[in-house]
């Protein structure tokens, strides 16, 4: 239950902030983020600008959330539940405070590339707590993570196609600083996203244990694999089990706990920055 609320806060959090740099940083100076957001800040154009429909809030929000409902809908079936539903609280969160925040009538930073690195930032780490309550912003994120679950498919064409199609829109009926400031933000966020977003990094984490157990659960809790062999102290001659496996940075608290719990005095090295190929399993949610 407290990992629930907890995985919830995150949801809500994360999509206020990310929802924050597009009123506060983003729509005064008329930038443009990638995928489902910026298809919705292009529809709230076409519905202001050319039908003349202003209801006195910003409608991004409100595309983003009905244009999510079909993937939500596409999901629900495809993907966990549990990810899915705590997806959805992103995505209302981010239309709550879309609407509800006001727009400032001239940019809160008169340089640009100030206001593209704050946004980027902010945004990037906001759409990081929603991986980190296990979840999603919703739109691209959910199609990509399904792809990227489909043998041989690339979740970066899906992105490309899309935020291609949105900077192409940009340039064509705006202009060329407008598709490129856009650009340049959409490039920082997504680097700034990989520094923050955990699942990305692979880690190596040997463990020497007594307990001969603990391998097993990191089949069953952590649903790794492992590789294991008998060996002994130097000193002592004391038979210990050492395995080594092969997890995501996000998942190596759990399993130090899990360890511990099991075997206190179990001595746990740790390798970071790892390039790993071949079989190992990518987990978005």
């Amino acid at each position: 239950m407290k990992l629930q609320l907890k995985n919830c806060l995150y949801m809500m959090a994360g999509g206020a902030l990310f929802s924050l740099t597009v009123n506060l940083f983003l729509t005064p100076l008329q930038l443009y983020n990638g995928g489902i957001t910026g298809i919705s800040q292009l529809l709230r154009d076409l519905v202001v600008n050319v039908f003349h429909i202003n209801p006195g809030f910003d409608l991004t929000g409100v595309f983003n959330l009905l244009l999510n409902i079909p993937i939500f809908i596409f999901a629900y079936t495809r993907l966990s539940k549990n990810f899915v539903g705590y997806s959805i609280i992103t995505v209302v969160s981010q239309a709550i405070t879309m609407i509800v925040v006001p727009i400032p009538s001239k940019p809160l930073i008169n340089d640009v590339f100030v206001t593209i690195l704050l946004a980027a930032v902010i945004g990037a780490f906001g759409s990081s707590l929603s991986f980190k309550g296990r979840g999603s912003g919703g739109g691209l994120d959910i199609l990509g993570i399904y792809q990227s679950q489909k043998k041989g498919a690339t979740v970066g064409k899906l992105y490309l196609v899309v935020n291609s199609l949105i900077y192409f829109i940009c340039f064509i009926f705006y202009n060329f600083e407008i598709a490129v400031y856009s650009l340049v933000y959409s490039f920082i966020f997504a680097q700034f996203l990989d520094r923050f977003h955990h699942h990305n990094l692979e880690v190596s984490v040997m463990v020497f244990t007594k307990n001969k157990d603990i391998k097993y659960l990191v089949n069953s809790k952590i649903r790794r694999g492992a590789t294991y062999w008998d060996g002994a102290g130097a000193f002592t001659n004391t038979p210990i089990e050492i395995f080594v496996t092969i997890v995501a940075q996000s998942e190596v608290d759990e399993l130090k706990k899990m360890i511990h719990g099991m075997d206190p005095n179990a001595f746990i090295a740790i390798t970071e920055n790892l390039k790993v190929s071949g079989g190992f399993e990518k987990r978005l949610i």
